[in-house]
């Protein structure tokens, strides 16, 4: 959860780690999308202000590991989707999986990623093959899949991975209050009930998030 020291918004806002780095006394990078007052005046911060930062919140890419041992994994990212998995790919070694990245035009954030193999799509075709994503994934060619971006891709994905019995992990995005499970705020509905993203996400397995027809 982060929000500008000068800022005028009461709330921090959540936002994934895009990269980091020991070196240096330590550095943590932000990719941020202007979408509304609290990442526009986060976006607008110059070298040398400071902002409020509580964190790290929620599980990891890491916790959520499947029961096949064998076989590549896919990391499929929409838009914005694609920090934290960037984060997650660097844990990974560069032969054991494959990045699909999905954006509507333009790419960003890919310049330092190392993986087995890249398939790169937009939906105006600008870059890399045209259409979205999902329409180039194979879900059956993996051990695993893990996911993040707009709620109807999850959603697809989620379909995809149950019809061809692979593990599927999703990063949900919802509004946030606190980011500690205390406002219950950002709910995901589950066959568990409702859970809190901020505390027992954001990531999930696929076939128990029960997504808004």
């Amino acid at each position: 959860m982060i929000k500008p020291e000068r800022g005028s918004v009461f709330l921090g806002r959540p936002i994934s780690v895009f990269d980091w780095k020991d070196s240096a006394g330590g550095v943590l990078s932000f990719l941020i999308a202007r979408r509304g007052k609290g990442t526009t005046e986060l976006s607008a911060l110059r070298a040398g202000e400071s902002a409020y930062l509580t964190g790290p919140l929620g599980n990891t890419w890491g916790e959520m590991a499947p029961e096949r041992t064998e076989g590549p994994l896919a990391l499929v990212s929409g838009g914005i989707g694609i920090a934290p998995l960037l984060v997650f790919a660097q844990e990974l070694p560069p032969e054991g999986f494959d990045f699909y990245a999905g954006f509507k035009s333009r790419s960003f954030g890919m310049n330092r990623l190392h993986s087995r193999a890249l398939v790169l799509a937009t939906e105006d075709g600008s870059e890399g093959r045209q259409g979205r994503i999902l329409d180039f994934l194979e879900p059956a060619k993996y051990r695993a899949l893990y996911a993040c971006g707009p709620e109807p891709m999850l959603k697809a994905a989620a379909a995809l991975c149950k019809a061809a019995d692979v593990p599927c992990f999703i990063s949900m995005e919802r509004r946030m209050a606190c980011g500690v499970g205390a406002c219950l705020g950002c709910t995901v509905r589950t066959i568990h009930g409702n859970r809190r993203c901020c505390a027992g996400g954001p990531i999930f397995r696929a076939e128990e998030v029960l997504f808004d027809e």
